[in-house]
């Protein structure tokens, strides 16, 4: 323990890997991965350059952090962020307590700090409702929990930003057996977080064999991240949020998604949402869209022409 934030979290660490792996404890436990036990999340590794949106990466996000219903609604930016610390952290986050990161790393195309510190900022301040089996009892349970634990921020521009994740969080995590594997450059390119919501969500899914699922509109409204309050007509909702994400995620992904609306009479009962993998053509088609400017995408997917005038 070298610092301040070493201290503040080793004690709770330690206790977390004392349960963890004391087999002696009277609480039963989720067993761990073995070579003959079941795959876990946090078996599999980060792998690419994930926190760069110029190359290719991959990052493993488990299924309580993509199904997940945020009381805390975080914009775009802050959900990237919080994507690229939990990468950057993953492929020992269960052996070391505490996480570094230069801010220069994590800031991109901005040159100041300005927005980063906003984020750092909101991201303390996040929290949500997870569904995950208790690693105590072993039973389902609605947990609230802070998305990030303490950390620092060193004042030098170049500085790195400290980190670690609540021991409750990671309790959950550690125990989670499905998960998404996000490509970080379709993540990027992606401008809305109802899209990158809605993406997560499908990768979390694309390997199931049931290729569609039920959802109250709350539900929905909850795991994509919709502020209480905003949207609160569901032909706002669907325009401005399900319409908006389902035509960049079928425009940009490798996937088919579509949404669609379950009457009793008048009234919105139900969304059922379906997904499939593309062909090989749509998924080339994905692809060379995502390497074209973000300039006259819009028309692309609508298939207008763009006109541009210059005075």
């Amino acid at each position: 323990m070298n610092s301040l934030l070493d201290c503040l979290t080793f004690d709770q660490h330690a206790e977390f890997v004392r349960k963890e792996t004391n087999p002696h404890e009277d609480i039963p436990k989720t067993p761990l991965a073995s070579s003959s036990g079941p795959l876990l999340a946090t078996d599999l590794k980060v792998s690419g350059q994930p926190l760069h949106p110029e190359n290719a990466g991959q990052i493993i996000k488990p299924r309580e952090l993509v199904d997940i219903i945020e009381i805390t609604p975080l914009n775009r930016a802050e959900t990237i962020l919080y994507n690229q610390l939990l990468a950057h952290a993953w492929n020992d986050i269960r052996a070391r307590p505490v996480h570094k990161i230069r801010k220069s790393v994590l800031r991109g195309s901005h040159q100041s700090n300005d927005r980063l510190d906003e984020a750092f900022d909101k991201l303390m301040g996040a929290w949500a409702k997870i569904r995950a089996r208790d690693p105590q009892t072993g039973e389902m349970a609605t947990f609230r929990v802070h998305l990030l634990g303490t950390n620092k921020e060193e004042d030098k521009s170049d500085g790195y930003f400290t980190y670690t994740f609540p021991p409750d969080l990671l309790a959950i995590i550690s125990q989670s057996n499905a998960w998404a594997t996000i490509r970080s450059h379709i993540m990027y390119t992606l401008r809305s977080k109802y899209s990158i919501r809605l993406y997560e969500m499908i990768e979390r899914r694309i390997g199931l064999t049931k290729q569609f699922e039920e959802f109250s509109i709350e539900d929905l409204r909850g795991f994509l991240g919709v502020p209480d309050g905003k949207l609160p007509r569901y032909a706002d909702f669907n325009k401005h949020c399900i319409q908006a994400a389902l035509a960049e995620v079928n425009q940009l992904t490798d996937f088919f998604v579509s949404i669609a609306a379950v009457k009793k009479g008048h009234t919105v009962e139900k969304l059922i949402m379906h997904w499939a993998r593309k062909d090989p053509d749509g998924r080339r088609q994905a692809e060379s869209e995502r390497e074209r400017s973000r300039v006259g995408r819009s028309a692309r997917r609508q298939g207008t022409v763009e006109v541009i005038t210059f005075d």
